[in-house]
Order: C-alpha cells, then structure tokens, then sequence
C-alpha cells in the first residue's frame, strides 16, 4: 500500500492555494510546503516542479523568469479554479489538520466546516443541527454587530 501523504490532485491544488497568496519560486514554494507539511510530508524538485509545469500548461498560474529564477503567479483562471475546489481544499486542510490559505475569509472557514461536518449527514438529526446553526448564526451577527460598533466608538 502507498504511504503518500497527498492524494490524486491535491499538490497541484496545495500550489495553486499557496500562489494565490503570494508569488514565490520553486525553491521557496518547497520551503513553504515542508514548513506547512513537515515532517509528515518533504517536499521534491521531482514532485513540485511538475505540479508547477502542470499548473502552467493548463495556464492555471504564470511564470516570469528573472535572475535565474521563474517566480510563479495565480492566473485569474487559477484564481477561479481555487474557487471551484474550495470544497476539496477544505476537505485536505481537515485531513491534514493545515491550514494552507493564511488569509482567512468566511467562506474558507465555512468550506472547512462543512468538510468536517459533511461525514455525518444522515446520521445527525437535521432539526438539531439547524437549531445549532441557527443559533450560531445569531452569536456570530451579535459579534459582528458588537465589534462594528466599538469601531465607531458607540
């Protein structure tokens, strides 16, 4: 049996996510990855650099030689292809327990949800769980709303 750490497609995702926040080149992006992943996961010219070559035929990032290097950028294709694979992103960084966006958005902790939660559906009552939602909803409203006004100074 295999012992990879990442599953069918999901370097390349991992790359595409990692660009999104920053340019990097091959060699950064392989320090990034071992710091995210590490010591589970080492990271490969022989891994990254065809991920990167991948991601660049299917014009999902591009890459601007300068001093040697190529520095390598999400594509607004790229940045729409994350966008698709939210879900599975989500479902990886559950797995792995990484979260490998550092800007948070609401949407990226809502993905991560559902695929922590996602395991359990038929298995939970539903009118429990929209009470639960509901109810969090509410809390995160009143946070919102409390923090906006100590903004204002109110």
């Amino acid at each position: 049996m295999s012992r990879r750490f990442f599953r069918h497609g999901e370097l390349p995702l991992v790359v595409l996510a990692l660009l999104a926040e920053r340019p990097m080149h091959g060699y950064e992006l392989m320090s990034e990855l071992s710091r995210l992943f590490g010591p589970r996961y080492r990271p490969s010219p022989g891994s990254v650099y065809p991920a990167l070559e991948a991601l660049e035929a299917e014009q999902l990032l591009s890459g601007e030689a300068d001093s040697g290097r190529t520095t390598y950028r999400t594509t607004a294709d790229g940045a729409e292809a994350l966008e698709t694979r939210a879900d599975d992103l989500a479902a990886l960084e559950f797995r792995t327990g990484v979260c490998v966006q550092g800007a948070e958005s609401l949407d990226a902790a809502l993905a991560r949800f559902k695929a922590r939660l996602s395991p359990l559906s038929g298995r939970v009552d539903l009118t429990i769980v929209e009470s639960i939602l509901e109810r969090a909803a509410t809390e995160i409203e009143d946070q919102n709303r409390s923090t906006t006004q100590e903004a204002k100074g109110t």
